[in-house]
């Protein structure tokens, strides 16, 4: 399996690298990446009567390892349920529909048939893409077609295609990692970093993401990407020292005015410095004893103003006699309260 996810992975690599430099040659995308280069409009459509032959999934096929290229109508193709991604920014989306609607799909999605409805697939990879289809009024993608994969596959497969673009969120993480451990693909924390290769405390800051109040990753679900893994744990540490409401205007701040992880860990330090001056205060303690040393109790005062009086006296007449001095010197009742 090791192997058929590099293959996988290598193949679909291939292909994104040939929206930025066709001219590179790729071993096992060669065939694929030619025919994107002569069809603009799409591998599977012709441009009038000079066009090039139009490959057939077979042919393409053979070009990308015996894997099937084939047109799959939108209403047939559906998000991965366990895909990576969960954010999308309508604004990505907007951009590449405009590329679409102009040169056509470039890049093949990934999909794999899906078990439980005959003639439907599952996206793996290009759910930006099969969005901007969608929006440029187009009814199918153009996907490779793989199959015999595992549920733990779904997922490894998209996380490691975004993971390489760079544009996988922190919060995207959070959501799908969170899925995997509620649904029971994985049992612990320890076995997301076995499938991700990275380490167990992002792994664990990237999940505290969850525990934000609701208003705050509704701030951060507005540009996802604007938010890392180190600017977020610092706002799971503010909010617990500032509140809801800063942490939502610091999340709005991170995204508006582009604060660093630098810039966001400082105001969260110093939110701490003003709360641990606050709540510290000085107190001073006084022991009470006999004259022959016995201890009866202590007087504590804080700078607050806050004096306590703590004593144990077994002498009767001793313990009233206080209680009357401490009566008179505040001017109680002698009446019991």
């Amino acid at each position: 399996m090791a192997t058929k996810l590099k293959s996988l992975k290598a193949g679909m690599l291939a292909g994104m690298a040939a929206e930025k430099n066709r001219s590179e040659t790729l071993d096992r995308f060669a065939r694929a990446e030619a025919a994107i280069s002569q069809h603009p409009n799409g591998l599977l459509q012709g441009r009038g009567a000079d066009a090039v032959p139009v490959f057939s999934a077979e042919s393409l096929g053979e070009a990308a390892a015996g894997r099937q290229l084939i047109r799959i109508p939108l209403a047939q193709l559906h998000d991965n349920p366990l895909n990576a991604r969960r954010l999308y920014d309508p604004a990505v989306v907007q951009e590449r529909a405009a590329s679409i609607a102009t040169h056509g799909q470039k890049t093949p999605g990934l999909a794999a048939p899906d078990p439980a409805r005959p003639g439907h697939y599952i996206l793996i990879d290009g759910h930006y893409r099969k969005r901007a289809l969608a929006s440029a009024g187009k009814l199918e993608m153009e996907c490779f077609v793989e199959s015999d994969l595992s549920d733990l596959d779904f997922y490894r497969l998209s996380f490691m295609l975004n993971e390489q673009r760079s544009d996988q969120s922190a919060l995207d993480n959070a959501i799908a990692w969170r899925q995997l451990l509620d649904e029971g693909k994985v049992q612990k924390e320890e076995e997301i970093c076995e499938l991700t290769g990275i380490s167990a405390g992002t792994v664990n800051k990237t999940l505290a993401l969850l525990r934000l109040p609701e208003s705050v990753l509704g701030v951060m679900r507005e540009r996802p990407s604007a938010i890392g893994i180190a600017a977020g744990y610092e706002l799971t540490l503010y909010c617990k020292l500032a509140g809801e409401e800063r942490t939502r205007e610091l999340a709005a701040r991170i995204i508006n005015d582009g604060l660093s992880s630098r810039e966001v860990e400082a105001i969260r330090k110093h939110a701490q410095e003003g709360k641990s001056r606050k709540v510290k205060e000085i107190s001073r303690q006084y022991k009470i004893r006999t004259d022959s040393g016995q201890l009866l109790g202590t007087i504590k005062e804080w700078d607050s103003g806050r004096v306590m009086l703590d004593v144990q006296l077994t002498d009767r007449s001793a313990r009233e006699a206080l209680v009357e001095a401490l009566k008179a010197r505040f001017g109680l009742d002698k009446t019991l309260l």
